[in-house]
Parts: structure tokens; sequence; C-alpha cells
């Protein structure tokens, strides 16, 4: 009997990742995968933990953890012995963690850190890599392509952190920000998703982490354009790898010249653009000519998508028949116009109404009442007037592009957590299911857009609304079903 690539589900959701990489539970399907600790939390103000009673429903209760995780990951003292007590062993950790910004410090070392902030999603994450023995053989982490980009006025340092706390663990890091409509899929989902490889390195880590390597075994030209696009020109190119994210999603890009050191200087990030793009691989490199090992990394540009299969559109996946209710009258079709039409307006906070010139707020409020399609021509005739008050910073610009309806014949927009509701939305989905009829999307839609079976989410006593916001923060389980081939590929083949 073939050993079983065993996992570790974070931030489990409703299961997506399980489901992706262990298949359907109802069908008992073998795919070499097995989750052997699954945690699912929601913060206070939820009156039930949806999410985690959905993934039980399916995948049953061995091995579930329904507490924060924080109060397994983040106390101090027996920190270790907590985590290894709590977490089985496993190869593959998994896990998609909301991006979060965080407060940095240096530590002695001069490397970029942490503060320890209660709450932040990223120090658990690190805390159970850190301690958990043996750590994991390969990491698997989702997330919303911010995280590469972010903070706003330090592009790249909040990604700059974690690749450099993965590395001192020892681990190298390859990431790429996938579409899952460029892959034929049915709804444009853009997220980062980041693999982490475990390698021996040296000296206690050698000990710690155990003797196989998982990542590229050479970080030369040749090597790292095999594993990183799947093809090199190179003639020893039929010697080296091709990475997971490449067999999976084949691209076509250009390697940068050479690798460049992620920087440990805050000063180094800016405003401007992530120095990371969309793709890329780091690790820590011999520099010379001190000779000492720093974290370097190698990205690509130009990237493009290769694919040449069947495209799902939004057509193949709704309901032939379905509730009224989510049918929209089209006498409101101009509350939809305008809210998915481009604005350029004015807000006054509440706080201020009372300090606002009455004229002026009668002004407002006419704007504010006016029927949706004469709106954008009254603020329009007013824009002067309320520029001329912005000085007294009651008001703040209230501006934002056009979105325009959704189309069956094209892979639907991203799912968002508000999807379900009867009131116009700039977000939700919208679109005619036939000339007459216009309408919004059921919860199974939103189920079958992500890639699960109908009626994954179905409870007694759920709302619609809620069904509609678990699938807004789920994952198109397509995407790990095309990388669990050339994961367990990879895990089984560099096992001693």
């Amino acid at each position: 009997m073939v050993e079983k690539i065993t996992v570790a589900e974070l931030f489990a959701g409703v299961g997506g990742f399980r489901l992706g990489l262990e298949g359907n539970p109802n069908l008992e399907e073998d795919t070499g995968f097995k989750v052997v600790f699954s945690n699912q939390w929601e913060p206070p103000g939820n009156n039930r933990q949806w999410a985690s009673e959905i993934y039980q429903m399916h995948f049953g209760n061995e091995g579930h953890n329904n507490q924060d995780i924080h109060d397994i990951a983040c106390h101090q003292g027996e920190l270790a012995g907590t985590i290894n007590k709590r977490i089985d062993n496993h190869d593959l950790l998994v896990g998609g963690f909301p991006c979060q910004d965080y407060s940095v410090a240096r530590t002695i070392s001069g490397e970029l850190g942490i503060k320890g902030e209660k709450g932040k999603l990223w120090v658990p994450i690190r805390n159970i890599i850190r301690h958990k023995r043996p750590r994991p053989k390969v990491i698997l982490l989702e997330n919303v392509p911010r995280l590469l980009n972010s903070p706003a006025k330090a592009r790249g340092l909040n990604f700059a952190i974690i690749l450099n706390d993965l590395i001192s663990m020892g681990y190298e890091v390859e990431w790429r920000v996938i579409n899952a409509a460029e892959y034929g899929m049915p709804q444009q989902r853009r997220r980062v998703f980041i693999l982490a490889y475990r390698t021996p390195n040296s000296g206690q880590l050698k000990s710690i982490n155990g003797p196989e390597k998982y990542g590229s075994i050479r970080k030369t030209m040749g090597p790292m354009s095999k594993w990183l696009l799947g093809k090199s020109t190179s003639k020893d190119a039929s010697e080296w790898k091709e990475g997971p994210f490449s067999e999976a999603f084949p691209l076509t890009g250009e390697m940068r010249g050479k690798p460049e050191l992620i920087s440990q200087n805050l000063e180094t990030y800016s405003s401007k653009s992530s120095p990371f793009g969309n793709a890329g691989y780091a690790w820590k490199k011999a520099i010379m000519p001190s000779n000492s090992r720093k974290p370097v990394y190698w990205s690509i540009k130009n990237i493009n998508t290769e694919y040449d299969g069947k495209r799902m559109v939004l057509g193949d996946v709704i309901e032939k028949t379905f509730s009224k209710k989510y049918e929209v009258d089209t006498t409101r079709i101009d509350e939809w116009e305008y809210a998915k039409g481009s604005k350029k307006e004015f807000r006054i906070r509440k706080k201020d109404r009372g300090n606002v010139n009455s004229d002026l707020l009668e002004l407002y409020d006419r704007c504010m009442s006016a029927p949706f399609k004469e709106r954008a021509g009254l603020w329009t005739d007013y824009r002067s007037k309320f520029i001329e008050a912005i000085g007294n910073d009651k008001f703040y610009h209230y501006d934002e592009g056009a979105m325009v309806f959704d189309s069956k014949e094209k892979a639907s927009r991203t799912v968002v957590t508000a999807e379900i509701g009867t009131s116009p939305s700039r977000m939700r989905h919208i679109f005619f299911d036939s000339p007459e009829k216009l309408r919004r999307l059921s919860p199974i839609e939103t189920e079958r857009l992500n890639m699960f079976p109908d009626n994954w989410t179905m409870l007694d006593d759920i709302k619609d609304s809620r069904r509609g916001f678990l699938m807004g923060n789920a994952l198109v389980v397509g995407v790990i079903e095309r990388l669990r081939e050339p994961l367990r590929k990879l895990i089984a083949e560099r096992r001693l």
C-alpha cells in the first residue's frame, strides 16, 4: 500500500483545500492525500460556527479543531509542546489566511521581523512551522494578491517579512498569482499561492528539518527556468525537474537577469510597486566576497498563461430552474445601473451634518435623494460648490469607475462575501438570464463558480446570505485539484 501524503489544514473554511486534495468524500476517491488535522474558527459576533459545522458535516470530526488558532499557537511558555501535542505530524501544511498589515521591528541580527501582535494571522502559521517536529515538508498557502503589494506606503514589505520567516526556518519559497479563469475555470478569481519547500540547510536546521530537499535542486539560470517556467534551452534540461506551479499552470515569461537580495532595509520599501512581481522563487544564497548566506529572490517578468483547453463560463454553471426570489424586477434596473455606474460624488460624515451650511446641506440631500437616472447630472452641476466647501473637512470624495453587468458568455467576476442580497450593489453579480429576465446568483451557483458540489453549504437554518458569504471567502477548488498530482509526486519522490 502506497503511503499517503498527510496534511494539516489551517483556516479551513468549508474545506476547499481538503476537497481539492482528498476529493469528494461522497465518492470515496483515493487521491493519495489524507488530512490528519484541520482548524476552523470564526471570531465572536457569529451566532454559530457555520463553516466549521459544514466542514464536519462533510469530513467528520476526526482531527478537526474548532478553536481560535491563537490559543494553540500563540501562547508563551510551553508553545512547542502545545503545538506538537495538538497538531498531528504532517507532510503538507495548507491554508488560506487573510491579508493583514504588520508593525515591523528589527531583530538584533538586523533582519526584518514582526512585532508580536495579537490577532495577526501569519504569526500562528509561523509558530506552527517553527515549533512543529518534524517540520512539514511542503507548505501551500493562499491569499489575495494584495499581500505581494502591501502595505500601501511600503509595498512588498509584508511579503518580505513572510519570506524572511520561512527562509530563516530552512525553507525555499515559490509564489505565483493565479487567475482561475485563465486556466478554464468559471470564475475570474485572482489569488497568490505560496509554496514553501523544506531543505536540510546546514547546522542546526539539518537535524531539525531532515535530510530531504523538496525545492529546486540547483539555482542557476537553466535549472531555475525549468522549475519556474517548465522549459529551458540548455542541453542539460532533461536532467532538471519542473516545479509544481509550472506543471499545473503552464506559463511563459522571462527570468530576470540574476537573483536579487531581499532588502532588510525598511526604507527600501516605498509606495512604488512591489519588487516581487507575480511569480518568483526565494532562498538563502552565499554572497561573495564574504561568502555569507543571505536571502535572495528570482522573479519572472512578462508573464503569459499557456492554456488551450476547455473554458467554462457563467452560462455553464447557472441553474436551469431557480427560485423566483433571485429574479430582479426590471423596473429597478436603473438602481442597478446606478450602483454599478461610474461616480464622482461627495459624502458628508454623519457627525458633521449639523455643522454644514443649510443651503449646501439642502443641495446635498437633493443629490442623494434624486432618482438614480438624475443623480450623475446633479453631482456634476453642483460639483464646484462642494469643492469650494471641501476645505472644512466635512466632505470627502466618493469616486469609482463603472462596472458592467455580468455576461453568461464569459467567466464570472469574483464571488464576494456580500454576494447574496436583494439590494442593488456594485459588487453583486447580476445578469440577463434571457432578454426579459434579469437575475442574481443563487447559493448553488456561487458554489459551482468555486467548483464545490451543489448544496455543499446547505445546513438547517442557514440563510442564503451566509452561504454566499462562505463562498466569498472560499477558494476555487479546481486550482488545488490541478496542484494535487504535482505535489503528491514531489513529496513522494523526495522521501528518503
